[in-house]
């Protein structure tokens, strides 16, 4: 099945398939069957450690396995391995969460075979298309993997000529304020503006989604405490960065929202110059993540390659000495 037809009718595609989720922290563990219940997943094991997720994959039909970076001991890295060495489980497509990227951690993983590995934060529409590639690629035809990496490469390289610049939602009750944060980077960035909460959530949901709010603390009806909490809450949302505006008094509303998950603050009045420092520098950060895990998927992708044009040159080499001894 096509990658295309899957995301047209996505909750039938996954319906009927069994995922094994290895994670032992709860609130993780929630989020993460939360998007696979949205994705069309109705059958979700859960277990926090390796040794009784071994257990499971010997005891019933699993078709996906999905691992999480907190387990102890390298747990996931253990049961990749002992997956990786039994005829049973070997083609059970597997994929790793990680909090970090580490270049030798994933080297070993594709070593030993991971169907896709992937680094938070992610959004929903890029787990969806890695668990697309993980199932419907890893047992697919030698042949059918090199037209479907082929593509997935020559698509990364109209998205590299097509960048766009990032995308910023600026949020703020007060009119004034959205105008003069909005004209010091609208130079640099695609910016959008919402005077209230619930416009921000709403711009959220939007494709393409925004990269980084800029999101006020003191807002009528609904205040940027409860929109960080509503981002990070949701799957569809929690990946996107959040830097909060703030009064200078407003210290203890400042260390509860970095604790919701913002991942720094710009204190009012606006200086423009320390607004245009700290965006640049977090921008940079979402960017360095998006050429990492762009660096990873070549990675994972040039491994399917190899393996797939080895399989292509065996199946060459003994079709070739098939036909030689029916011709003697």
């Amino acid at each position: 099945m096509s990658i295309e037809k899957l995301h047209t009718n996505q909750e039938n595609s996954f319906s009927g398939l069994t995922v094994l989720l290895v994670d032992n922290i709860e609130n993780i563990q929630s989020t993460t069957t939360s998007m696979l219940a949205t994705m069309g997943f109705n059958n979700i094991v859960h277990t926090s450690n390796g040794a009784h997720a071994l257990n499971i994959l010997f005891q019933q039909k699993i078709h996906l396995i999905i691992t999480a970076p907190q387990l102890p001991k390298d747990e996931g890295m253990q049961l990749l391995k002992q997956s990786s060495m039994s005829p049973k489980t070997s083609k059970i497509p597997f994929v790793m969460i990680a909090e970090m990227i580490n270049q030798e951690r994933v080297l070993e993983a594709i070593k030993y075979g991971v169907a896709e590995y992937i680094v938070k934060p992610f959004s929903e529409k890029q787990f969806v298309n890695h668990l697309s590639k993980a199932i419907f690629e890893k047992n697919s035809s030698a042949t059918n993997k090199l037209v479907s990496l082929t593509k997935n490469n020559s698509q990364r390289a109209s998205e590299k000529d097509n960048q766009q610049p990032l995308q910023i939602l600026v949020v703020d009750d007060v009119v004034d304020n959205l105008q003069v944060i909005s004209e010091i980077l609208r130079k640099d960035y695609k910016v959008k503006a919402a005077t209230s909460g619930e416009k921000a959530l709403q711009i959220c949901q939007l494709e393409p989604q925004p990269d980084l709010i800029l999101l006020d603390i003191m807002m009528p009806v609904m205040d940027g405490m409860e929109v960080c909490r509503r981002l990070k809450a949701n799957p569809k949302t929690q990946h996107i960065t959040v830097i909060f505006l703030s009064a200078l008094d407003q210290t203890k509303h400042i260390v509860q929202g970095l604790d919701l998950g913002a991942v720094d603050y710009i204190t009012k009045p606006i200086d423009p110059p320390l607004v245009q420092a700290r965006v640049r520098t977090h921008c940079k950060i979402i960017e360095s993540n998006k050429l990492m895990r762009n660096q990873i998927d070549i990675m994972q992708e040039n491994a399917r390659l190899k393996e797939a044009f080895e399989l292509i040159k065996q199946k060459g080499y003994h079709t070739g000495t098939s036909s030689v001894s029916k011709r003697i």
